[in-house]
């Protein structure tokens, strides 16, 4: 299974809904490097061919998505432990978890919110809000909000185009790599904006 990660087709039509659970869990608050979006939105556009149920889908999304997140602190909260101690300082120096921290307590609900839809950035704001100890319960509320928003708009907008224009399923590839493309600019133009700034 691993190594078809990657690959949407072959992970939907091998594993079903027990592949796309894996995925988006690992996706949410362990590993970056998966295809998130393009996964919601190709099941989006299978579900409008009836190839998979869009009533199941998007609340299986939904669960993995919110325990992803939930597993990502965790994995923050006790991160000293995972690692060695000396190792854990390199990667997370004192004065970046300061930063960090100052940064979650002033944007800390729109930053949970707004990070699920920025590629490897959801994969990390989980666990960065366990890193500098970010009140739980208001992490739940706002992981709530962005599991749910996050797993409906992007599932539906393929559900939707596939409704469409149903011709869109024969060129999954090519749709896949302009999900990726999109999915990233909102993150290349932050980086921009930060250079230009400085």
């Amino acid at each position: 299974m691993f190594s078809n990660l990657f690959n949407i087709t072959y992970l939907i039509s091998t594993y079903g809904y027990f592949g796309i659970f894996i995925v988006v869990f690992l996706e949410s608050g362990i590993f970056f490097a998966l295809p998130g979006d393009s996964l919601l939105f190709s099941i989006g556009i299978l579900s409008s061919s009836h190839i998979l149920n869009i009533y199941e889908v998007i609340p299986l999304v939904f669960v993995s998505t919110f325990l992803g997140g939930i597993f990502g602190y965790y994995v923050g909260t006790h991160i000293e432990k995972l690692f060695h101690y000396s190792l854990f300082r390199k990667i997370l120096k004192q004065e970046h978890i300061e930063k960090a921290r100052m940064f979650f307590e002033k944007h800390g609900k729109s930053a949970i919110i707004f990070s699920r839809f920025v590629p490897v950035i959801r994969t990390f704001t989980p666990i960065v809000a366990g890193v500098v100890k970010m009140k739980y319960s208001l992490f739940i509320k706002y992981s709530l909000i962005s599991s749910l928003l996050w797993s409906t708009t992007i599932t539906l907008l393929g559900y939707f185009l596939g409704n469409a224009f149903p011709w869109i399923k024969d060129y999954m590839p090519i749709v896949i790599v302009l999900v990726i493309i999109l999915s990233i600019i909102p993150a290349f133009l932050e980086v921009l904006r930060k250079k230009k700034k400085n």
